[in-house]
């Protein structure tokens, strides 16, 4: 681990795209960094103790786009390629399975009645979170990547030719739209738009991040993040794709070959910006930003200044995610060997590790309540307890 050296992306990104025009790449497939990956160092000595609560086969989990798990106050939903599910949080005993012709793409999100999710062939859902049955669907004609929580009857769906679709939670009644050019090349992928008072927020592949009212559609604010920065086509892959994270009125952001932003919230201005490049987005806590950057580093910053607290080299090449605060103590993040990192907020290093998945596929997990919930690429659903 290093500490406090100065936040530039060094990453060295390859790639071989040829008659590419008008098409989306996944990250991870098109953007590896030639760093060679890390061996682990062995943890003697881990300073958290995880247990395996219970694990379960949920089905082929979707790897076209990132599907985390949701949970309500009662169950866990995670989302296959075709299937849908619910699982009881305590004991994981299945609650309910729906199958879809279609692949599931986007979501899972709602609240504890309602699971909003979408499909490749733009189809809008939203099911009964108790019994799995279906409420409405809208056809929104677009693959849709990512889906809002619910707030003050609405919701909002983000498809993957940068529209924007505002919905009203009761009657799946489209309520306004809005859209972004999307350049010739992107990455796969949408951050999921987030709802803060009565905004909706999220990043688009033009490098803007964008402040719409939530209920009648109308433009607040927008900032432009990150500008391509040559003629050549490549440079132009400025996408918003990772995970945008609201705290005390400010918003922090990623892009890819871009910066690394704290923007707020109710102006739209930047309060500081650090060159930088991650498709995974961030999380952060009253004590510091945590992010991952398209080599492999893992870093906290400091929320008013964006300067370095800590870095960590100890996982290039590995593909980390976008860290997740489990608890003021303790960061996890998922590399494509299968690995769960509990990671010390305070100093950097590992506290604990586990293998919960195979090789070449990402971990998608979600914390609740100190319980984290990991799906993998094979359909295996895992609950781990933390001491």
């Amino acid at each position: 681990m290093k500490k406090l050296l100065p936040i530039l992306w060094s990453s060295t990104l390859l790639i071989m795209l040829q008659g590419c025009s008008g098409q989306s790449f996944l990250g991870s497939s098109f953007f590896s960094p030639t760093e060679k990956i890390a061996p682990l160092k062995a943890l003697h000595q881990p300073t958290k103790k995880i247990t395996t609560l219970w694990q379960v086969k949920i089905g082929e989990n979707s790897s076209h786009n990132p599907l985390h798990p949701y949970t309500n106050s009662t169950a866990i939903i995670v989302a296959g390629r075709h299937d849908l599910s619910a699982w009881n949080k305590t004991t994981g005993k299945l609650l309910w399975k729906k199958s879809f012709k279609e692949r599931i793409s986007g979501g899972l999100n709602g609240d504890d009645g309602i699971i909003l999710l979408g499909t490749d062939k733009g189809n809008a859902l939203a099911l009964n979170a108790e019994t799995g049955k279906t409420l409405w669907i809208k056809h929104l004609k677009s693959e849709i990547l990512s889906v809002s929580s619910i707030k003050k009857g609405k919701t909002v769906f983000r498809s993957i030719n940068g529209k924007l679709y505002g919905i009203n939670i009761q009657t799946g009644d489209i309520a306004w739209q809005q859209q972004q050019l999307t350049p010739v090349l992107s990455l796969h992928g949408a951050s999921t738009p987030i709802l803060v008072d009565n905004y909706a927020i999220t990043g688009f592949d033009n490098g803007k991040l964008i402040a719409y009212d939530l209920q009648s559609g109308r433009l607040i604010w927008e900032a432009v993040l990150t500008l391509a920065h040559s003629n050549n086509k490549l440079d132009h892959m400025v996408d918003i794709d990772g995970k945008i994270k609201y705290i005390d009125n400010a918003l922090f952001s990623t892009s890819f070959q871009g910066r690394i932003s704290s923007i707020n919230a109710k102006t739209g201005k930047i309060n500081w910006a650090k060159k930088f490049s991650s498709h995974t987005g961030t999380d952060a806590d009253k004590t510091g930003v945590y992010t991952t950057d398209d080599a492999g580093n893992v870093w906290k910053l400091e929320r008013q200044t964006g300067e370095p607290l800590w870095k960590m080299d100890d996982l290039i090449g590995r593909t980390p995610t976008s860290p997740t605060v489990v608890n003021k103590n303790l960061l996890v993040i998922s590399d494509k060997e299968g690995h769960l990192h509990f990671i010390n907020t305070t100093k950097g290093g590992f506290a604990a590790r586990i293998k919960v998945g195979s090789a070449g596929q990402p971990i998608y997990s979600h914390v609740d309540n100190n319980i984290v919930y990991s799906v993998d690429p094979s359909g295996r659903l895992t609950a781990l307890s933390i001491q």
